[in-house]
């Protein structure tokens, strides 16, 4: 999805899947249920995420890690809808990342450090049933639901190449690995079946602030 300052985005227009050789038929759905898909319920009121880039919780081997923001509601300024730094992926660079005592955020650490100005900032505001895809490296956030009532639901999808390694331990609670096996393959062909697979992860919650109760004392990245 692309848009202009302050404008809802407009849906960008893909080539049929069976014509498009780098489509989804090159790709593999790394992860079950825990938290590569992800669903965000931001109900009025419940905060937003900081800056931050998905390679940075989801190594790839090739850079290759592709977000699917899948909007269930109309996402809007007021609700708490996506926003992005265009073009922020294109540097390559996992930035440092610290973290925060703001409200407006939950408990993940926020991206700092990067060169980029607040003023190349665009929201993405789409109506429901609308797909933003995004790059793994690329910076973006979220504010808190202002809305009196009502939810922004958005299911969030992540995919990879099936070519390359998941160096990957869920936040540190698992070993550190070299080829993370809990996968799940869309389409195409596996080159490191040989391997068979794994279930290692589980759904779970994400703590709202770093003092939330509820948060995940396993979890070691932020």
């Amino acid at each position: 999805m692309v848009g202009q300052r302050g404008q809802r985005a407009q849906p960008l227009h893909l080539p049929s899947l069976d014509n498009c050789p780098l489509a989804l038929g090159e790709l593999a759905f790394r992860l079950p249920d825990g938290l590569i898909n992800i669903f965000n319920l931001k109900s009025a009121g419940k905060p937003g995420q900081a800056w931050h880039q998905d390679e940075h919780y989801i190594p790839t081997r090739d850079r290759s890690l592709t977000a699917a923001w899948i909007a269930l509601d109309d996402a809007t300024l007021e609700n708490g809808c996506l926003w992005v730094l265009p073009g922020s992926h294109r540097l390559g660079v996992i930035w440092p990342n610290r973290p925060h005592d703001r409200e407006e955020f939950d408990e993940g650490w926020e991206t700092y450090g990067y060169p980029f100005a607040d003023g190349e900032v665009i929201p993405c505001q789409v109506d429901a049933g609308s797909v933003v895809f995004f790059h793994g490296y690329l910076l973006h956030r979220s504010f808190r639901n202002r809305s009196r009532t009502g939810f922004r639901r958005v299911l969030v999808n992540h995919y990879m190449s099936a070519e390359s390694l998941l160096p990957w331990d869920w936040d540190g609670r698992l070993e550190p690995t070299r080829d993370n096996r809990d996968i799940i393959m869309v389409c195409g062909s596996d080159p490191y079946a040989y391997k068979g697979t794994e279930d290692l992860t589980y759904p779970l919650l994400r703590a709202e602030t770093a003092s939330d109760p509820l948060r995940d004392k396993h979890k070691r990245v932020y």
